[in-house]
């Protein structure tokens, strides 16, 4: 079976989705590109149809590139129903894969009901790794991963998509379509040169300073949308540098920077219409770019500059009639029972963290006392002290703010919130923290106060985690006349769980 992979960095990072995909019955055809689109996604599509035309099953992934992407969310979500279109002509077995992003906003939520709202017009097969974020409260615990959603998780998550290929679902039938007409441009005058490194293998034109490329006639009318390039290098081309570009007529002058990486760039004008006298070249002199780059720094009259640039498409449109997606209804052909038990992963590996921070906070109290009994078996405890104070910067705040008896009984509320036998269970196990607290609280008498900490402003940012704040109000309300605050304090800790929520 043939296996088409679209997406971005998820789909090329090492043991993650692709590895699980992997398998000696499948042909995996991975065009898949870091920092890119889901307009990447269409143009591979375009670029690679002879070979989607013979595959069996399209599997796609670009909601978080779509999220990184600096262009306006309006063109944002305009790509991505563009896209979704495109998918749907390829006439293929589909499915869509939702990653968490690690920032719930405005722009995160309407690029993923942007996604969502698509499958469930088209009829395809969708995993929604993000609602299964949300529904078990992971976006902190995965926030450590930068946009990169555990790659074992997703690796496990490949790998059942594979051994259930059998359960998903054709598209919807005859639903209808806008006649857009999408072509790719490269120039054919050109020697084209293969630039290629262990995962990528493309052709690529070699566009020099001196050169002007006119746009063929053909392409008058047609809107520019994307370009890709991936610029050659030696060893004495500085990382940093970047080509950039112009392409201009009598209604538009577009300048946009590319880096060495291979790379899409979106582009935002929505006024780069081509007409019979546009045409391209490569500015060597310091030129504001007229819009940002996805994943290119921001260049200034230091940044060096390439007099070429390595280009190996322009993606263009004809016939767009703005169709517009309207759908309310939520997709119903959806497979989450295929996504691995993430929640079981990050209780494992907190249980696994908590006991090496105590076993190594054991060993450390342990060994601090053995050095300060011989200290001051040899009368040297006072100068030892002294000795610290002056030249060691304390570290070690935010650890001591999370040791305080709000954080713990907080921790212990979110825990066994999520099920009725944890709810159950809750005020035993409170009783048995605050025993335990106490009992260690002599430990802490003789600890420096908090602003001594090198870390003290950054420790700060524990009293706003959601556990710091449901235990601080659960000792509020244990210190009200006759407790009284109990009996308001189940509404009050759903409505901090609740602001909190739509905070982050």
């Amino acid at each position: 079976m043939n296996v088409i992979l679209l997406g971005g960095s998820n789909s090329v990072l090492k043991n993650g989705l692709r590895i699980g995909l992997e398998n000696k019955d499948i042909t995996l055809h991975n065009y898949a590109l870091g920092l890119s689109t889901s307009l990447q996604n269409l143009y591979e599509l375009i670029r690679h149809k002879d070979t989607i035309n013979k595959s069996d099953f399209l599997i796609s992934e670009s909601n978080i590139n779509d999220y990184l992407s600096p262009m306006s969310l309006n063109i944002i979500l305009r790509n991505i129903d563009y896209f979704y279109e495109e998918l749907y002509k390829a006439n293929k077995i589909t499915i869509v894969l939702i990653f968490p992003i690690p920032a719930y906003n405005d722009k995160s939520k309407a690029i993923n009901e942007a996604h969502r709202k698509n499958c469930t017009h088209y009829g395809f097969n969708l995993i929604d790794v993000d609602l299964y974020y949300q529904k078990n409260n992971l976006y902190d615990f995965d926030q450590n991963y930068n946009f990169h959603p555990i790659p074992l998780g997703m690796q496990e998550l490949g790998k059942n998509i594979i051994k259930n290929l059998h359960s998903f679902k054709k598209s919807k039938e005859n639903i209808i379509y806008s006649k857009r007409k999408y072509r790719i441009f490269a120039p054919s005058n050109l020697t084209k040169m293969e630039h290629k490194n262990s995962f990528f293998c493309e052709k690529t034109v070699k566009i020099k300073a001196s050169e002007k490329i006119i746009f063929p006639k053909e392409f008058k009318n047609y809107q520019i949308l994307g370009i890709h390039t991936w610029n050659h290098t030696n060893l004495s081309t500085p990382p940093h540098a970047i080509s950039s570009i112009s392409i201009v007529n009598s209604s538009f002058k577009l300048v946009k920077n590319f880096g060495l990486i291979n790379t899409f760039q979106d582009i935002q004008n929505e006024k780069a219409i081509c007409d019979e006298q546009t045409f391209l070249h490569v500015n060597t002199q310091i030129i504001k770019q007229s819009e940002e780059s996805l994943g290119s720094n921001i260049a200034n009259e230091k940044t060096p500059r390439l007099d070429y640039v390595d280009l190996i498409g322009i993606l263009l449109l004809e016939n767009d009639n703005n169709k517009k997606i309207e759908c309310k209804n939520y997709p119903t052909n959806t497979h989450d029972s295929l996504i691995p038990p993430i929640a079981f992963y990050k209780e494992l590996a907190l249980e696994y963290h908590e006991l090496k921070k105590l076993n190594t906070q054991t060993f450390l109290q342990s060994q601090n006392h053995n050095l300060l009994r011989f200290l001051n078996h040899k009368g040297l405890k006072n100068e030892y002290e002294i000795f610290i104070h002056q030249n060691n910067k304390l570290y070690g705040a935010s650890l001591r703010i999370k040791e305080r008896l709000s954080y713990k009984l907080g921790e212990i509320i979110i825990k066994n919130s999520k099920s009725y036998l944890g709810y159950f269970k809750i005020p035993f196990e409170l009783r048995k923290v605050k025993k335990d607290h106490f009992k260690n609280q002599k430990e802490q008498k003789d600890l420096p106060p908090l602003k001594a900490y090198a870390d003290y402003k950054q420790a700060l940012i524990a009293k706003t985690h959601l556990s710091y704040i449901l235990g601080n109000a659960l000792l509020q309300a244990s210190r009200t006349p006759f407790k009284i605050g109990y009996l308001s304090l189940p509404f009050k800790l759903r409505k901090i769980a609740k602001n909190y929520k739509k905070k982050f």
